[in-house]
Order: C-alpha cells, then sequence, then structure tokens
C-alpha cells in the first residue's frame, strides 16, 4: 500500500471546530427539514478503461523475458492484456543443479533501435555453451543463433548496434557478437557473477549517448566499464557489495546501481567514472529504472518495496508494496506506468504453473504509486522492452477477409497455391529460379512493400498486374517471409 501522509495537528483543530459549528447550525435549524441527500458523483469509465484494469497504457507492446517457463510473452501495454508467448525450444523446469539462470530459463530481450530484431539468450546443456539467439518480433520466427558463454544471462546491444553482448554468468565473461555476421567474436573477461548490461536504448529507438556500457559483476562486488568502440573493459568501479540492476540515465550522464550486498544504489558519473552518491535503504536494492524525462527513478528493494525517488534532490516521493519480489521494472514509452516483474503472486494463486508458484507483471501508476493492474503468468520474468505500435504495423496490411479469399485459412496456405498457380513457371517450383531470378532469399534482400510494388508494377522482363490486388499483398507477404 502507497504510505499516506498523517492529518497534523492544525488539521485535528479545524475539524473539531468544524463539527462544533456544524452542531449548532443543526440545533438552530431543527425545524427546516433536510434537504434530500444528494449521491456522490462517480466518474465513468470508458469500456476501454475497463478492459485495461481501469486505466489505459501506452501504445506499444511489452515483451518480457519469462524465465522458467522458457518463452518471451508479449503483452499489450495500452489494455494491460497477455497476447502471446513465444517458445524458445520447449519448457525444461527441474533443476538437476543450483544455478541461476538454469538450463531452458528465457531473462534476455534485446532489441535493435529500428524494432526489426529482438535477442535472447539460452542455456541448453550444463556442460556446453549458451546461445544468442535472434527472433522476428513479428512472425517470431528464429533468424539465427550463436554459442556464446556458459550460463548466458543478461544482454545488451552496442548503441550502433553492431555488436551484440551477452554476460555469461558461470563463464566470467562478456560474449561479443557481430550482429551482421552472427559470428561471436570475443569473450571479454570480466569477472565471478558476470549478470547485467546497462541496455543502450529503452523505448524511442534513439541510442543513450555514453561512450560505455556498464556490467553488473555480482560475486565481486563491481561495476566493469566496457568501452563499447573498442570492446575493452577500461575500469572497475568496486561498490562495496553484491548487486544487480545497473541502468544509465536517459541522457547518459549517471549510472544508477542496485547495490543489494549494502542496501544502498549507487550512483556514477560517466564522465569521470567516480561514485558521486549512495542512497540507503531498508532493504537491499533489486532493479532501478529511469523515467524519460531523467527526471525519476523507481527502484525495488527487499521487503517487496517499491520507491519513486527524485533524481536531482534524491528525495523518497512514494513507496509502496509489491508482491514476492518485484525484482525487474520498466517504465512505459510515456513515463505514466512502472511494469515490476515479479517472482511469486502466490498470495491470491494457490496453485502452481509449470511446477512452480504462479509470477508475473504488476503495473503501477508512476504519479500516486497506485497499483492499476496485474497480469499473472507461468514463468519468472525479468528484462522488458517496450516496442510502439507504428513499428509493428505491418506495411502491407491484409484483413482475415483477404487472406480467406482463396478458401485458405492462413497466409502462408494462400501465398503457397499463388505462387504455384501464378509464378513457378518463371521462378521455379522451390523459388531456386528459372526464367527469372531465385526467390529464396528474396524477403531479407527486399522490404515486403518492395516485393508487392515488384508484382503489381513489373520490371524488365516481368510483367505487372499478373494477379489482383488482393491475391498481390497474400503472395508480397508469403515471399517477404523467404529469408
Amino acid at each position: 500500500m502507497v504510505k499516506r501522509k498523517t492529518i497534523t495537528t492544525a488539521g485535528i483543530a479545524t475539524a473539531v471546530l468544524s463539527a462544533l459549528l456544524i452542531s449548532g447550525c443543526a440545533q438552530k435549524e431543527e425545524a427546516v427539514p433536510a434537504e434530500k441527500a444528494s449521491s456522490p458523483k462517480t466518474t465513468e469509465i470508458s469500456f476501454d478503461e475497463k478492459l485495461a484494469g481501469g486505466k489505459l497504457g501506452s501504445e506499444s507492446l511489452a515483451y518480457v523475458g519469462g524465465g522458467s517457463s522458457n518463452k518471451i510473452w508479449v503483452i499489450d501495454a495500452k489494455y494491460h492484456k497477455m497476447l502471446t508467448a513465444i517458445d524458445i525450444e520447449g519448457p525444461k523446469n527441474e533443476r538437476t543443479q543450483q544455478m541461476y539462470p538454469n538450463l531452458h530459463d528465457t531473462h534476455a530481450v534485446t532489441f535493435t533501435k529500428d524494432f526489426k530484431t529482438m535477442f535472447t539468450v539460452d542455456w541448453f546443456e550444463y556442460e556446453d555453451t549458451s546461445y544468442a539467439i535472434a527472433l522476428d518480433p513479428v512472425t517470431f520466427k528464429e533468424l539465427w543463433r550463436v554459442p556464446v558463454g556458459k550460463g548466458g544471462h543478461h544482454s545488451a546491444l552496442s548503441p550502433d548496434d553492431k555488436y551484440l553482448y551477452v554476460a555469461n554468468q558461470y563463464g566470467g565473461t562478456v560474449s561479443v557478437v557481430d550482429v551482421h555476421s552472427h559470428k561471436k567474436i570475443a569473450d571479454i573477461p570480466t569477472g565471478e557473477g558476470t549478470d547485467y548490461i546497462s541496455p543502450s536504448m529503452y523505448w524511442d529507438g534513439n541510442a543513450i549517448d555514453s561512450p560505455y556500457l556498464f556490467i553488473s559483476i555480482d560475486k565481486e562486488d563491481k561495476v566493469a566499464v566496457l568501452d563499447w568502440k573498442n570492446n575493452k573493459i577500461v575500469k572497475d568501479i568496486l561498490v562495496g557489495g553484491s548487486l544487480h540492476g545497473v541502468n544509465i540515465t536517459p541522457d547518459g550522464k549517471s549510472v544508477w546501481v542496485a547495490v543489494g550486498g549494502k542496501k544502498e544504489a549507487a550512483i556514477i558519473d560517466v564522465a569521470t567514472l567516480e561514485i558521486t552518491k549512495r542512497i540507503s535503504f531498508e532493504g537491499g536494492p533489486i532493479h532501478i529504472s529511469l523515467s524519460p524525462d531523467g527526471k525519476f527513478a523507481y527502484v525495488t528493494t527487499g521487503g517487496n518495496k517499491i520507491f519513486k525517488l527524485d533524481t536531482k534532490t534524491y528525495e523518497k516521493l512514494w513507496e509502496s508494496t509489491g508482491t514476492t519480489i518485484p525484482a525487474h521494472t520498466g517504465i512505459s514509452p510515456d513515463g505514466k506506468e512502472l511494469w515490476t516483474l515479479n517472482h511469486g503472486m502466490d498470495k491470491r494463486y494457490p496453485y502452481k504453473l509449470g511446477g512452480e508458484a504462479v509470477s508475473g507483471v504488476q503495473i503501477w501508476d508512476t504519479e500516486t504509486g497506485e497499483l492499476i493492474t496485474e497480469i499473472p503468468a507461468e514463468g519468472v520474468p525479468h528484462e522488458i522492452q517496450f516496442v510502439p505500435y507504428t513499428a509493428l504495423i505491418d506495411e502491407v496490411p491484409l484483413s482475415s477477409e483477404e487472406v480467406h479469399s482463396q478458401g485458405t485459412h492462413s497466409v502462408a496456405e494462400a501465398g503457397e497455391l499463388l505462387y504455384k498457380d501464378s509464378c513457378a513457371s518463371c521462378h521455379g517450383d522451390k523459388l531456386e529460379g528459372k526464367a527469372g531470378p531465385s526467390l529464396t532469399a528474396i524477403g531479407a534482400q527486399k522490404s515486403k512493400k518492395e516485393i508487392l510494388d515488384r508484382i503489381q508494377n513489373g520490371k524488365g522482363m516481368m510483367p505487372g498486374g499478373l494477379v489482383d490486388e488482393t491475391d498481390a499483398k497474400i503472395l508480397a507477404t508469403w515471399l517477404s517471409e523467404k529469408k
């Protein structure tokens, strides 16, 4: 619950005086019939607001690492509804060793700045390396995967999206993956318990202006500073206790570190790489998120506490109590909501899912600290990334009626049928090419809109207008997935 201000002595005195005055007036006017009591006015909320738990959120999708469910959850952030979950090669929740993260335990969710590619990390065999996995966030198809280090945990991209960095919890390294060539190019020694890497982008597709990424090294009580242009560790900053969340402010000038082992949040100046402030808490901080304007920090701590702080004065503006371990956090792109990713919500849900207590997301009003709603789910959630609707809206939209126009039930089925009838004679039965070029990887070479234009208008030896508009859209959508 949100802590509320107590009534002052002056307030009590005023209340007593008001009661006396009201009492006196009532005695004088006994003979006057009492006015009919008016009903309190209630604010009517819209149907959409009711669906969202009383308050609409930002027009975006939230992608959440679902932990031991081994899935990435996809949540509509406007209506606060779980839409689907992307399976990362099947759940395997039994812990044959006491390791964290365990096998088949999805933590990382990292997006390129154009929101076209999503990355996660998963570990499949204890004696083997884990894998960085690239996915299409629209089709949910795997694009490629690369072996990294043991116990791959969290990840981040360089501000220019050239390199993906993976924190290897049991390898003591950060793996560097070249995003263009899909190859690991280095393992940078960092220390035991390499854990979390500060993101290079939060909401809007713009990179945070910083020469460094910051990495929490939990078992060595330090933050490792990575120069991403040279892929070198330039400094280890000792924080004096075990740590987890490390996030840089949107302006790139400060780093907030959740030092659970000292029950402090430490603030590092990016220009000097020195600790400039320590803020004490009753429970050990777990994670920290910053508002889009950089004015506020939100800190989760032991005791299930959530705090809002002013980033200039460090004043604690409100505190609330979440459900069991409100660990990782995220701020909505409009700054109006704090999402806590909770490790257990079994007070209301006494049953288990996947052999574990029900976990999920709780959503808080950043202005008041009041709980808006919660979304229970299987698994223990970790990283979160908000993706605006606009980044995911189809550039060649197909209605359900159009998809079913061929008497088929999917784009894949309709596309294959149309291709055989209209395209295979020139491009081959298996897209291998004949009189026309191969189309096996056309989706990697051209956008869906460019493919549609070629189908409709033709070019060179290829005539346009071979199919009608609906069929052209189906074909363009089907071919755009050939990568």
